[in-house]
Parts: structure tokens; sequence; C-alpha cells
């Protein structure tokens, strides 16, 4: 990229500028409905698209160099978890399934898998919309349209845009989960693997299978626990050293992750390292606080489900992870944008729009402030209000299943 263009470009509010400036153009040149809505999600892909081909040396999608160089290091007789970048100095922090599978992507050229892993995401944050417009009961007639405007302004907020910026593997794991929590809905006899291998790979989905055994769908829960299981033994035999390193010592490592003050971390125990200084006291309150949000996490997730809205049970659950995790990074927060999803199923009442639009904002963060202490404070509660506040809306998982014309309580056994 030219340097008077990247100059030019700020990856906190040129996203979403040039989003909404797409989409105006296309309501003065007479788009609407269905065809607004394409022209959005084209854009937003191209922008994300454009992201995989901009960033550019030495770091490239630092998270997929990471991927791929550890799995590199592993098929030349390596350790998984001996590979640092040559910008940051990190290493892969997964268990070792995670990293394994990007040995696919070794043999391709840099440039080549930057785009192809970019087009992967977008392609599976788009399949996710799609299961969200169902758990959102949107009608099949509106759901394409629907799915399209979430994409669209799904892909601008932070959390997505950092992880196309970054390489991460979020999106795949967040189609994972939403995609599930649809067959669980359904009754599906294969809802539990998708959050299974999504806790394989990077451990904090496991809420999700608590949620399943407390709504009672022990049977979707044990799916879970078996793929997991499944994962993680597959990871074992192809790398046993890496695994027990993993399992016996690195999984308590949290430094490796960053540090728990760091300004960009969303966590409870971030906003209780920045006002508490390091000691007992700190873990006690850290510990305290985080127990009483994961107790209404789950209690409000579980509730949420028994009256069939999973929509709202899944943000609830998944926003609980993000506040309990102790480091919760900007790019993780994904659950939030699928609460502003849940609660934009209510009537259209100004205060609504408002909130929306206020939470939308919060999540594309214009100003450039993301990376500041205030801003992950406002995420944080943003998230909290999520966890305690977001309203459940009985039924609502049911209007979107084509499968069934009347409702299955979630608490059924299967």
């Amino acid at each position: 990229m030219p340097e008077w263009l990247f100059e030019l470009y700020n990856p906190w509010t040129t996203p979403a500028t040039l989003l909404l400036a797409a989409v105006g153009v296309g309501w003065l040149a007479g788009l609407r409905d269905r065809r607004l809505a394409a022209l959005a999600a084209v854009v937003a892909a191209g922008l994300g698209l454009w992201q995989a081909w901009k960033i550019g040396p030495p770091s490239g999608l630092l998270d997929l160099q990471i991927y791929v160089g550890s799995a590199r290091g592993w098929l030349e007789g390596g350790s998984l978890y001996d590979y640092r970048d040559s910008v940051h100095h990190l290493g892969a922090t997964y268990p070792p399934i995670g990293p394994i599978l990007f040995g696919l992507f070794v043999p391709m050229a840099a440039e080549a898998r930057e785009v192809l892993w970019t087009a992967l995401s977008l392609g599976a944050l788009a399949a996710a919309t799609w299961f969200t417009a169902e758990l959102a009961g949107v009608a099949r007639p509106r759901r394409t349209t629907w799915a399209m405007w979430a994409f669209a302004l799904a892909t601008v907020t932070m959390p997505v845009w950092l992880t196309l910026r970054q390489g991460q593997v979020n999106a795949v794991l967040w189609l994972l989960v939403v995609a599930d929590v649809a067959l669980v809905g359904r009754s599906s006899r294969r809802a539990g693997i998708g959050i299974g291998l999504a806790t394989a790979v990077k451990l904090v989905p496991g809420l999700f299978v608590v949620w399943l055994a407390l709504a009672g769908r022990r049977a979707a829960a044990g799916r879970a626990v078996a793929a997991a299981a499944l994962a993680t033994l597959v990871g074992w035999l192809l790398a046993p050293s890496d695994s027990w390193r993993y399992w016996t010592d690195l999984i308590a490592a949290s430094d490796r992750v960053g540090q728990v003050d760091d300004p960009r971390n969303n966590s409870l125990l971030a906003l209780v390292a920045r006002t508490v200084e390091a000691g007992p006291a700190r873990t006690e309150l850290w510990l305290v606080l985080a127990g009483v949000v994961l107790a209404i996490g789950l209690w409000r997730g579980v509730k949420a489900a028994r009256v069939d809205d999973l929509l709202t049970a899944t943000a609830v659950v998944g926003c609980t992870t993000g506040l309990v995790s102790p480091i919760s990074w900007t790019h993780h927060l994904g659950f939030v944008v699928l609460a502003l999803a849940a609660f934009s199923a209510h009537r259209p009442r100004p205060w609504v729009v408002v909130a929306l639009v206020a939470g939308w904002l919060t999540l594309v963060s214009p100003g450039g402030h993301g990376d500041e202490a205030a801003m992950s404070a406002v995420r944080v509660l943003l998230q909290l209000a999520v966890v305690c506040a977001l309203p459940i809306v009985p039924g609502r998982s049911a209007q979107g299943r084509q499968e069934q014309t009347s409702r299955v309580p979630l608490t059924a056994s299967g």
C-alpha cells in the first residue's frame, strides 16, 4: 500500500465510515430493501479482503502468522510452542489441536494464505449471521435481507475487524457455537458437536457445555464433551510432548497471553487490576466478582433457554465468558455484537434505536479510542449490561425454525 494512503487509514474508524458512505450513495441512487442490504454486504466483504491485502510486512496477519509458524515448526520436528513472530515475539497459546490444523496453510505463499483465511473468516461470519437470524425468529422471507445487514454492520465493529486484521480464529469459533445452538433448538442429534470442537480449540467456549447441562440438554452436553475430548485426543496423538507440556504447564501461564492490566483487556480482572494493587485482596475481589457474574450469566442463560429465546441465551453466556476470562481482548467480544442483534428484535421505539446506535458505536469506537483503558471499561460495562439486563423474549427462536410448527422446550431430553 502506498505510504500516503496508509496514513489516511485508521483501523478504528475507516471501515465503518466507508461502509456508511457506500450505503448512503446506494440510498441516493435509489437502492432499497434487499438491494441496499446486498450492497452493504458486498462492500463489507470487500473491506475485509482489502484488510488482508493492505496489512503487509513485517507482521502480516499476526495471529495467522503465529498459527502457521507454530504448525511449520511442528511439521519440521520441533515444538508447537517454540515459534515466536519476528516483531512482537509472541507464540501459540491454544491447545495443540488448534495450531496443528493450520499445517494445511504451511505450503501456501503468505499473501495467498492471508487472503484465503480472511475469505474463510468472512464466510464463517456470514453463515453465523444466517443462524443468528434463525435464533432471532426472523421470518424466512426476511432472513436473507436481515442476515446481509447483520453481516455488514458486524464486519466493521472492532471484535470482527480486529479478528480479520490479526488473522484470528474467532469467526470460525463463533460460527461453531451459534450454529450448534441452532441445532440445539431443533433437537438435532448433532447438537453439541460444534461447541465441543470450539472448546477443544480455545477452551473458553466450554462454558456453553455447562450451560447445555444446566438447561437440561444432557445429550447435547455429552456430545460436546465427547467432541472436545476426541479433538484433544487427536492433538495428543499427533503431538504428545506438546500436549503434555500444554496441559501440565502452559495452560496456567496466563502471562503468555498478555498482561491483565493491558488497556486493551476487556475482562473483569482487567477492571479490577487497574484499580486495585496486585496482591491477595485483588485476587479475592476478582474471584468474588467473577463468581457473581458467572452465577448471574448461567442463571439468565438457562432461563432464556427454557423459554426458547436461544439468541439471548447465547449472547448472555458468551458475554459471561468474556467477563470471567482473565484476558478478553477486543477481538474476543463477538457475543456483544450478537447481543445487539438480540436487542434489535424489539419494537423500534426511539430509546431502542438510540441504545442500538450507541452500542454499535461503542464497538466501532469512533475517534480511535479503542486501545484506551477508558474505552475498555465501557466495553466491560456493556458486557455486564448484556449479562444482567438483556431482555428475554419467550418463544422467539421457535419462530425461526422451519422444521417445527410448535415450540419445543429446550429442557426436553435429547
